[in-house]
């Protein structure tokens, strides 16, 4: 078993770190039809061309825009005067942290592509002078980067603009200098081998494309791997320095996303789609209990990838649209805090209500809250934000992969948001398919990574899992407060069945707004709460009401992928006086006092 390495960090005091953040400016789950990988595809390319005028200015040797122009505050406190020293253990593949952030657009081919990815993980690994995509959200971040962590922020490599060539040269004396060799085609099966052995040799990659720049940069060829495959792979001197608690699946449609952390993590990657069960489950036997598989598969399916990774004690993290993770993960937190109002303790209960908490589905999706989760109308960047209570969920792998991120979403937090973990355990999983020890394991990592994250409570996604066997576990953990849970066939299937597992509530979603499902509709939903309990001391009269991200409103309905937020709000409009829309923390907090 690969031994963890525990990693040194430097921590910014609690209240600085608040301080700053104030001044600082997918898969979707069940049924397998939740998701829309063209629909995010597409967000991702949007954003991606209209930063291209941004990104061409830099490769010209432009002036880089000044940090203040993309809406961050300027910070004057001294941050390097609070930090301290502290050591934590991440389950996530973690780099360097940087110093100075290479911002760049990236390449138009397929070949440069890989290149610049395999070189971003590699920069990530050894130097603390990093590359970072312009794509996403990466402007809303990079600021962050900056204000929280001190890292410069420059266009430029060497002196020079960081085109592709200066780029190759730049960190060519840093690198050990050699290149391995694959296809300039996506799906050959070379190509998934490269990104493998890359990572454990310290290698850019290249094809037949682009080795001529390569060379002239001068590393110098280690490996010809066109023409080889997984088998070829497995049976090679290579495969047995590949990690054992990391791995990484694609489409190659996705190629080369997620490249540069797997070249970083030295784990293995495959850009496999394939759809049988019992191939898939073999092809990733030799992980470790526990281990964190990065990614997707579009053709297995949802269900059938879950399943299969879970029966082997492992967990899944969405991730297959993500950019510079390699980058991202360097930044170290110890511990962050909330900018809402989700905790605050109320003094005493309204009478004669129903509590009603609802929660976005689907924020577990670390390429989702890495692209337009933040910043598209549909949610987080919707102008009604703040109107209401509402839950959102992050992954508990955004403080280490995800870091300057999470402490952008944290700094834009309204009273009235809540983020709570999303989704049952430290990846995507089935924790009743687990074996007992090896799921009291990796729920004990998972309370350690709420608290450092500032998350009192976990939302558990089975199948058919709703049973004290499994859910104890996390019950059992003096980091979780309660736990929301949602059945995999219907979010709502259970009607909002209540166990009480240690003192503590493990809440079923009551109702699901989810487009051209039954029980989905809003006026349906609003009918049933508007005639449900409101005396505090019957479970009637809590209800958890669980959002599915892809849908909402469009042409005055709801339907599938519409404004999500405003089907909460129209929802809302709905409801009597009566029934009133609270957060997570204040939900759980007055269920305890009064049915507990």
């Amino acid at each position: 078993m690969e031994r963890k390495k525990k990693t040194v960090f430097r921590r910014l005091s609690a209240a600085l770190l608040v301080l700053i953040l104030c001044a600082a400016p997918s898969c979707g789950h069940g049924e397998d039809t939740a998701r829309d990988p063209a629909a995010e595809q597409e967000t991702v390319e949007t954003a991606a061309t209209a930063e291209n005028e941004v990104g061409n200015q830099a490769d010209a040797g432009e002036t880089e825009p000044d940090a203040g122009a993309e809406g961050e505050s300027a910070v004057t406190e001294d941050v390097e005067a609070a930090v301290e020293e502290t050591e934590f253990e991440s389950v996530y593949p973690k780099g360097i942290q940087a110093k100075s952030v290479v911002r760049i657009t990236e390449p138009g081919s397929f070949s440069d592509k890989l290149t610049v990815a395999s070189l971003q993980g590699l920069a990530a690994k050894h130097t603390d002078e990093q590359i970072l995509i312009r794509t996403g959200a990466a402007d809303l971040y990079a600021p962050v980067m900056d204000s929280v962590w001190g890292a410069e922020l420059t266009n430029r490599i060497g002196g020079k603009p960081a085109t592709f060539d200066n780029l190759l040269a730049g960190y060519r004396d840093r690198l050990p200098g050699g290149y391995v060799l694959c296809s300039a085609k996506a799906g050959d099966p070379s190509v998934s081998v490269a990104v493998s052995v890359a990572g454990v040799t310290d290698s850019v990659i290249a094809t037949e494309e682009n080795r001529a720049a390569v060379e002239k940069a001068g590393y110098t060829l280690l490996l010809d791997l066109t023409g080889k495959d997984d088998n070829w792979l497995r049976s090679s001197e290579y495969w047995d320095r590949l990690s054992r608690s990391a791995a990484f699946e694609q489409p190659d449609s996705m190629a080369p996303k997620l490249v540069d952390y797997a070249v970083m993590a030295g784990a293995y990657f495959n850009f496999y789609d394939g759809n049988n069960p019992a191939a898939h489950k073999k092809m990733y036997k030799f992980l470790d209990e526990g281990a964190v598989i990065f990614g997707y598969n579009n053709s297995l399916g949802e269900y059938e990838t879950v399943k299969s990774f879970s029966e082997m004690n492992l967990q899944m993290v969405p991730a297959d649209h993500a950019y510079n993770l390699s980058t991202l993960s360097g930044f170290r937190m110890a511990s962050a805090e909330q900018g809402g109002g989700g905790a605050a303790a109320e003094e005493s209960d309204p009478e004669q209500v129903h509590t009603l908490c609802i929660v976005m589905s689907d924020g577990d999706n670390l390429q989702w809250v890495l692209n337009n989760f933040a910043t598209g109308s549909e949610w987080y960047g919707n102008p009604k934000r703040g109107q209401f209570a509402m839950g959102w969920g992050i992954s508990p792998a955004a403080i280490d992969t995800a870091a300057p991120m999470l402490s952008w979403l944290y700094g834009e937090q309204k009273a009235s948001d809540e983020f709570i973990m999303q989704l049952s355990g430290l990846g995507y999983t089935f924790p009743s398919r687990w074996k007992a020890d090896a799921r009291q394991s990796m729920a004990e990592k998972l309370a350690q990574s709420m608290k450092r994250s500032g998350l009192r409570y976990a939302e558990i996604l089975d199948d058919n899992g709703f049973r004290a066997e499994s859910l104890g576990d996390f019950a059992a953990q003096d980091g979780i407060d309660g736990l929301f849970y949602i059945e995999y066939s219907g979010y709502a299937s259970l009607d909002g069945q209540i166990l009480w597992l240690d003192g503590k509530p493990v809440v079923s979603a009551r109702y699901m707004i989810w487009a051209d499902h039954a029980g989905g509709g809003l006026g349906y939903i609003a009918r049933k709460i508007n005639r449900a309990s409101r005396d505090p001391k019957s479970e009637d009269a809590y209800s958890f009401l669980i959002v599915h991200a892809w849908s909402g409103m469009k042409d005055g309905k709801l339907a599938p992928h519409g404004n999500t937020m405003d089907a909460v709000a129209e929802l809302i409009s709905e409801l009597d006086g009566d029934v009133e829309v609270v957060t997570p923390s204040v939900f759980m907090d007055r269920l305890i006092r009064n049915c507990g």
